[in-house]
């Protein structure tokens, strides 16, 4: 009778799981720009500026500077117009998905979220932070790359 329940509960899992990604998919924004990946500036290293459009630029920090994992860190974010804004941090050599993090602003054009990275078993590890921004109404998403050591 066990195996039958095993085998029971087994097809009602896989069934939910399936139901859910059909369903609950994240809906996707068809008015975002997606920038390309910011290779020229390391965030965790330095204040990363990216042109949006010719009146909207941003500027991106990840502090303390060169931050190891499990270390509090600092998500700070300048500009004008913003709406809205948050950032989610992947691993990307490692397969390690982050959470959205919503930044809050703390005067007129700073925002400001506190999260950590996850901790890794490698030396090196290659993170991407994904900045979802509304600024004027318009949706953008700009990818950031760094990387972490442990030693």
């Amino acid at each position: 009778m066990s195996k039958w329940l095993t085998a029971g509960v087994s097809i009602i899992s896989i069934a939910a799981v399936g139901y859910f990604n059909f369903f609950y998919q994240a809906p996707q924004d068809l008015n975002r720009i997606q920038l390309p990946l910011q290779q020229d500036c390391r965030v965790n290293q330095q204040e990363c500026l990216v042109q949006l459009t010719a009146e909207h630029t941003i500027s991106l920090s990840i502090t303390p500077f060169n931050a190891k994992p499990m270390t509090p860190l600092s998500v700070n974010l300048n500009g004008a117009k913003i709406d809205n804004a948050s950032v989610t941090i992947n691993g990307v050599n490692m397969a390690m998905p982050g959470f959205p993090t919503a930044l809050n602003a703390v005067d007129k054009n700073t925002y400001q979220a506190e999260t950590a990275l996850a901790i890794c078993t490698v030396g090196e590890m290659l993170w991407q932070a994904d900045l979802t921004i509304i600024v004027a109404g318009q949706p953008y998403l700009v990818p950031f790359q760094f990387i972490t050591t442990t030693h």
